[in-house]
């Protein structure tokens, strides 16, 4: 049978127990849904599970009753119908820490294992420290090394967590390396966890504003108007250019530090309707290079 802590998105819990309902008995409509739930159309139903509508709090307990779920089945059902509906990171994340705790023992190991490794932004970091020099144990200096630093206990606790999920690894003398391992990203637990660990990377960024000498970072800000043709064409761009980045650092030789790269492209404007064409105003605000350095 369809078992809610499966699921992470409320519709396709839906969807699934509709369809094992639906083939049970032939009865079991959107016509009989609509009259069990008391909503008027039985199209909104379909709407519901294309993501066009959402259930009310109201409707959740409606809809609880309908499939039959227990109590903590009901208070898990509700708590993911507002996870989806959330749209901060920390709201998002406060939803999700609520459905990992009920689930319990039935939590996919998967899922819980990214939810760890994003959870601290110092996790990758002390991964990537690996990579440059081998680990043998001595948490403060790797705490130390981290910017900015970490407490040892959070040090350990990151080795701790890197070595269970398989990203880092003793060799033969008994220190720590990276392995090859990554942990893939996707579904609706996966974008939660991003956003909020994308927080943390922002955060970083001020940080690093705020406290390393200009020589040592690089910050620029762009902001221009373009047309949607062309701001998908510039995303395209983004992707390749992230994409090089990541070859020139698979190639790279002699590695000696770890650097963290943000790219954030969002509207600082409402859409407006479709005028005729403009003069079109840019403005660009970097920070500058030490001389001698190029921007």
């Amino acid at each position: 049978m369809v078992n809610i802590f499966d699921y992470i998105d409320y519709r396709q819990y839906l969807r699934e127990a509709y369809a094992e309902r639906r083939g049970e008995n032939p009865k079991f409509s959107y016509r009989f849904i609509a009259s069990k739930v008391g909503f008027a159309s039985p199209g909104f139903f379909a709407n519901v599970l294309s993501g066009k509508k959402d259930i009310s709090l109201k409707l959740v307990l409606k809809f609880a009753e309908l499939f039959g779920l227990a109590r903590k089945e009901k208070e898990y059902f509700e708590t993911l119908v507002m996870f989806n509906k959330a749209t901060g990171a920390s709201e998002k994340k406060d939803y999700l820490d609520r459905l990992l705790t009920m689930r319990g023992s039935g939590i996919k190991s998967v899922e819980a294992h990214q939810w760890e490794y994003f959870e601290k932004w110092h996790h990758t970091a002390v991964r990537e420290l690996i990579a440059i020099r081998p680990f043998r144990g001595d948490f403060r200096a790797l705490a130390g090394m981290v910017n900015p630093p970490i407490k040892v206990q959070e040090a350990r606790k990151s080795i701790e967590l890197l070595e269970r999920l398989a990203l880092i690894r003793k060799d033969a003398d008994g220190a720590y390396e990276r392995t090859d391992a990554v942990i893939s990203a996707g579904d609706a637990i996966s974008q939660a966890l991003i956003s909020a660990y994308q927080v943390q990377a922002m955060e970083l960024a001020k940080y690093a504003l705020d406290h390393l000498p200009s020589g040592t970072r690089n910050f620029s800000t762009l902001t221009v108007s373009v047309s949607g043709p062309t701001y998908d064409a510039m995303l395209e761009e983004l992707r390749g250019f992230r994409r090089r980045l990541l070859e020139m650092a698979q190639n790279s030789d002699d590695v000696d530090r770890v650097y963290q790269m943000n790219f954030h492209v969002f509207p600082i404007t409402s859409l407006p309707a479709p005028t005729p064409a403009r003069t079109r105003a840019r403005t660009v605000l970097r920070t500058l290079p030490p001389k001698g350095k190029s921007p």
